[in-house]
Parts: structure tokens; C-alpha cells; sequence
């Protein structure tokens, strides 16, 4: 069920709601990837540099909305450059390496595309934090799952969605379902309702890929925190450690 409702300080939005007495289902069965990535700030022959990881969670989505996981990958990168802007231009490229229906960032889609980045058009952008007050307002609006629509334009969807009563309200900007927004919500629903604390109303699969970069960085936070200590390490040196713990599978 749709209708409108004035959110905050005179925000004219819409909301959404799935509906008791309707069944959703896809037309067909959908692929997907989540992607996310992180880095550690290191020094490298007395220039800035990064270690970056990148990990991406592959899965299938079925007509009824039910998911499974059906691949787990991670990618890494040792560079002297802005690491946070690299890291960036590694989440795109690996995500173009795969064919597949939907792809989940943990960003925001608008801000890449004002740096110039061409983003998938099959792309949806979940956001964690936003602006404490809005979110508050938005904490107001009862009866979840819902999904607010503040805008739609340029063939996307921009809004904020909350999956429980418990659970967190997040900003999202869909370029899929843009002309079927229960679709949206009956699929960001499916993909939050994993019984994990930290996941629950959340993406399982965007829960998953932070976990698991953050898992590989903090395997070589001690590692690299010590080697960053000596600024007159030479970068072909501390590739071929990393290499080397790479090979031995002692961190990858």
C-alpha cells in the first residue's frame, strides 16, 4: 500500500508498505553481488600508499525473494596512492569482472557519480549513516517495513528504508525497481531478515562482504602497522612479504 505522509520539516514524501494480502514474487530468478572494500594507510619508500581489500559475495535470488550464497571471493592491492580513491576504483572494476542482475554497494551512488565514475545501471546504494536528526524524524514513522521515497528522479529511486521495529533506519538509492517500489521493499525485506543481531534489517549479503574484508585487514593490521614503522621500506620488499603470506596461506 502506498501513501503520503510529511515526514519532517515539511518534506512531502512517500511511503511504502507491503501489502498483508498480496504475494510477492519475481518474475524470474535474479543473480547478485555485494561488494565492499577497505584499506590500511601505509608509507612506502617515503611516499603515502595503501593496502587495500576487496571482497564480493555472489548469490542467487529466487522468485519467491528466498536467497542463497553461492560465492565468496576476495582481492587485494598494494599501491603508493590515495588508498580510499583506489579502493574505490577497485570495488568498480572487480564488480564489472562479474555478470550478474543486481550488484549492492555500501555507498552513495550520487556521490560517485559527481566524482565521474560510471556506475552499473543494475546498481542499489545502502547507506549506514546519515544525518542524526532526519534519521530521528524518520524513527517516527511506525508500522515497518517501510520504505520512504523523497525523491525519484534520473531513473533512481533515493529514500530511506526501516525493516523492524528494532532495527535501523538506512538511506538507500536504487536504480532497479524504480517503477515498482513494493518490488524494492519486498526484496531489501528478504535480504534483511537474517536472525544475526548486527545483519537483522540491514543486506545480509553488503553484512557478509564487510565482514570479510575486514576479517582479511585485520589479519595484517599488526603486520603492516609494524612495517609502516619503517619509512624507508622499499615497495617491491613489502609486496613480496605480502606475496609471500599470500602463498603460504598463513592470512589469505
Amino acid at each position: 500500500m502506498n501513501m503520503s505522509s510529511n515526514i519532517d520539516s515539511g518534506d512531502f514524501s512517500t511511503i511504502v508498505r507491503l501489502r498483508s494480502n498480496k504475494n510477492y514474487f519475481l518474475n524470474r530468478e535474479l543473480t547478485f553481488a555485494a561488494i565492499d572494500g577497505t584499506f590500511s594507510d601505509i608509507i612506502l619508500e617515503g611516499e603515502k600508499g595503501g593496502y587495500i581489500v576487496i571482497g564480493i559475495i555472489k548469490g542467487r535470488i529466487f522468485k519467491d525473494f528466498k536467497f542463497t550464497i553461492e560465492d565468496i571471493s576476495v582481492d587485494d592491492e598494494l599501491c603508493i596512492c590515495e588508498a580510499e580513491k583506489r579502493m574505490r576504483e577497485l570495488e568498480y572494476y572487480n564488480i564489472k569482472e562479474n555478470e550478474v542482475d543486481l550488484i549492492f554497494f555500501d555507498r552513495k551512488l550520487s556521490f560517485d557519480k559527481s566524482l565521474g565514475i560510471s556506475v552499473p545501471k543494475n546498481s542499489i546504494g545502502i547507506v549506514k549513516d546519515f544525518d542524526i536528526v532526519k534519521r530521528e524524524n524518520l524513527n517516527n514513522v511506525e508500522n515497518p517495513p517501510w520504505l520512504v521515497i523523497n525523491e525519484k528522479h534520473d531513473e533512481t529511486i533515493y529514500g530511506y528504508f526501516k525493516l523492524f521495529p528494532s532495527s535501523w533506519v538506512f538511506y538507500i538509492e536504487s536504480q532497479v525497481f524504480v517503477e515498482n517500489p513494493e518490488e524494492l521493499l519486498s526484496l531489501i525485506y528478504n535480504l534483511g531478515r537474517e536472525p544475526i543481531p548486527e545483519a537483522l534489517g540491514y543486506n545480509y549479503p553488503l553484512f557478509l562482504a564487510d565482514k570479510l574484508v575486514k576479517y582479511y585487514r585485520n589479519k595484517l593490521s599488526k603486520f603492516i602497522n609494524v612495517t609502516s614503522l619503517q619509512s624507508n621500506i622499499r615497495y617491491r620488499e613489502f609486496r613480496s612479504w605480502i606475496e609471500r603470506l599470500r602463498n603460504d596461506g598463513k592470512y589469505f
